[in-house]
């Protein structure tokens, strides 16, 4: 049983439904300040960016349980079946999504987050626009959540979607508010560990925005929801020669160069959304950005292969289990069907697939 979400929530597909044109009002003045800032800032650093990426200094190659990684949720699925599945793939890091707006309903976070105790468990603490409206309620909220789950793990990620208004920040400014205050949330967890930046898909000037600048925060890590189903293939380009390989060669490039950031990645979000699943995928429809099964089941090999050969990153999530749109798992009509990303992913982790 899930809880209720705002209106403005697609509970299918786990995200904000699309906004009107009308409501993103990109060309207000703040706005255009921002984008301002951010060429500034892209214009200033980019001969240390470029210094890293042509250094290229790998780190010490995790095995496949510490990389291969797997979003899960309440609110798909029993959880026993979610329980199920999760130890039937043997992964060890897991995210688990808490709504900012359901912070007076942690328990129920809690207890399926209690089934896995002995799991490295990512706590991805989703902002709305409410959280930018009021900030100091939003650190709270926080606050309380992490109270909520330290005893059960120690790793948090602010944020999420940062560079999509749907997602409550029109401009990315407003997400760097979001994150002022943080610090003061370590005095009384010295183990605390924070991840951020949490741009969606491939926007370096948005990384370098929330990476590079002069407001007082620091980050653990750099989490990023790298997504590139909008190509096709992995091995597919963006602006003529970002493919995935180089996409994270430059993530990786600005985190070393960061002023606000330590020089780890996460890749806390990556899926093919499936051919005709509507309502569980938007664009079920669009064959340019969605595919069948078995090529989901490829695509998604080629990327953790790609990701894990770079030797640049230290951990890649799937998102999510179980979701008849994008996920491992379809449960429609009460059934488990484990599709054949399900397999896949199993392979991920037994280690064989990663060094082909």
């Amino acid at each position: 049983m899930s809880l209720e979400h705002p209106s403005w929530w697609d509970p299918h597909s786990d995200q904000p439904f699309k906004l009107a044109r009308s409501e993103k009002r990109r060309l207000k003045a703040v706005n255009l300040n921002e984008y301002l800032r951010t060429a500034f800032c892209a214009l200033g650093s980019l001969p240390t960016i470029a210094w890293h990426y042509a250094r290229r200094k790998r780190i010490a190659p995790p095995t496949p349980r510490d990389f291969v990684g797997l979003g899960i949720s309440p609110d798909h699925g029993s959880h026993q079946a979610v329980s199920d599945l999760v130890e039937e793939l043997g992964v060890q890091n897991l995210l688990l999504r808490v709504p900012s707006w359901h912070a007076d309903k942690l328990d129920y976070y809690l207890d399926f987050a209690g089934r896995f105790k002995g799991h490295k468990l990512l706590i991805n603490i989703l902002q709305s626009r409410q959280s930018v409206l009021n900030p100091s309620e939003w650190l709270d909220t926080v606050d309380r959540v992490i109270d909520a789950f330290f005893p059960l793990t120690t790793t948090f990620q602010i944020g999420n979607a940062i560079n999509r208004s749907k997602w409550g920040c029109h401009h990315t400014g407003e997400y760097l508010d979001l994150l002022k205050g943080v610090d003061d949330l370590r005095k009384r967890r010295p183990d605390l560990v924070l991840g951020g930046s949490s741009v969606i898909d491939f926007e370096p000037l948005a990384t370098i925005r929330t990476l590079i600048n002069g407001y007082h925060y620091h980050l653990d890590a750099c989490t990023s929801a790298l997504y590139v189903n909008r190509r096709g293939s992995p091995y597919s380009h963006q602006y003529w020669f970002f493919d995935l390989e180089r996409k994270i060669r430059l993530i990786r490039a600005i985190t070393e160069a960061s002023n606000r950031c330590a020089p780890r990645v996460w890749v806390t979000e990556t899926n093919w959304p499936l051919l005709d699943t509507k309502p569980y995928t938007p664009n079920s429809g669009l064959p340019r950005s969605t595919v069948d099964e078995a090529t989901q089941a490829k695509y998604l090999t080629d990327y953790y292969r790609i990701a894990y050969q770079t030797g640049l990153i230290e951990r890649v999530y799937w998102w999510q289990l179980i979701n008849p749109g994008y996920g491992l798992v379809d449960h429609r009509h009460g059934v488990i069907r484990k599709m054949p990303s399900f397999n896949a992913f199993a392979k991920l982790l037994a280690g064989g697939l990663l060094q082909d």
